[in-house]
């Protein structure tokens, strides 16, 4: 072959070459261009179930790139969070007719002492009326146990009252519930560490998420707590009709079916601004039920429709 048909051959190589590398770099900037950037502003504690919904959706959604940020929920505000962010999953009703949201999960706040309690076959008969809760939460730590069950040992234990720090929104609705303010003498501490209290110390009484209090596995609450039933009618004694959920299906329908009062259930949303440029987009990741993957939610603890 002629030495100058060997080099036109070769420049032909290299121009082709770079034709490919040209092409596939447009081809690559078309695509980031294409590419939308959503924020989601979560609760610390939701980190994990959002980071599987978003997994799941990015396959539906190939073009969107979800930006997770995660933050304790008692700093969320409207005004602030929504020049922020895009998306905003909390249980706090965010107020203001620019804003829409979609219920996207439920839980219940149940009150729980320790299995080893022993006034629990009291507190399993009796439970606990409302008014009773009031006064106990009203005045922490300033309560006996048998002041309100019985038991056949001498015991002359106080209610240790002890509420987590990290459930803003929880703490919220419990103190509207019981139609009170939250007293600055209440012992704050992390669920986690209620949790791992509840395992040692026997005269706590507190108020959690029922996703933390039930095993997902055997469908039953953990075997070292009790979920304490809520005498509605104040008769001292516990009906099928009152809050008596030893099981995670039965509290699940209760919460479902709007069998709990509105405020011992935590409604967890998905809120954005009506003004937001790609409103479109937003409402149909929020709106379409194709996006919701229960299995995702419920393999948490947390109960949807």
């Amino acid at each position: 072959m002629k030495p100058k048909l060997i080099i036109i051959l070769f420049c032909l190589v290299l121009m082709f070459n770079s034709c490919a590398k040209t092409g596939n770099k447009k081809k690559d900037e078309r695509k980031n261009n294409n590419v939308q950037n959503l924020s989601i502003l979560i609760p610390t504690y939701m980190e994990q179930p959002i980071k599987e919904w978003t997994y799941f959706l990015q396959a539906s959604h190939p073009n969107v790139k979800f930006e997770i940020i995660c933050m304790n929920e008692q700093y969320f505000s409207s005004d602030t969070t929504f020049r922020d962010f895009d998306l905003i999953f909390t249980p706090s009703f965010i107020r203001g007719n620019k804003y829409k949201y979609s219920i996207i999960s439920q839980e219940a706040i149940v009150c729980v002492v320790s299995f080893k309690n022993p006034f629990l076959q009291s507190i399993i008969n009796r439970g606990i009326s409302p008014n009773d809760l009031k006064k106990i939460f009203s005045n922490p730590n300033s309560y006996y146990w048998k002041d309100f069950f019985k038991t056949d040992k001498k015991l002359n234990d106080k209610i240790t009252i002890i509420l987590p720090d990290d459930r803003y929104t929880l703490i919220n609705q419990l103190f509207d519930w019981l139609d009170i303010d939250k007293p600055t003498s209440v012992t704050m501490k992390s669920t986690d560490s209620i949790l791992d209290l509840l395992k040692i110390q026997n005269d706590i009484m507190t108020f959690l998420p029922s996703s933390l209090v039930y095993n997902i596995n055997t469908q039953y609450r953990k075997d070292f707590l009790y979920v304490v039933p809520i005498d509605l009618n104040n008769d001292n004694w516990i009906s099928d009709d009152e809050y008596l959920y030893d099981n995670i299906i039965m509290i699940k329908k209760a919460v479902l079916d709007n069998k709990i009062d509105s405020l011992l259930v935590l409604q967890y949303k998905l809120i954005y601004s009506i003004d937001n440029s790609r409103k479109n987009l937003i409402e149909d990741i929020v709106n379409n039920k194709h996006n919701l993957n229960k299995n995702i939610f419920e393999q948490y603890g947390y109960f949807v429709n």
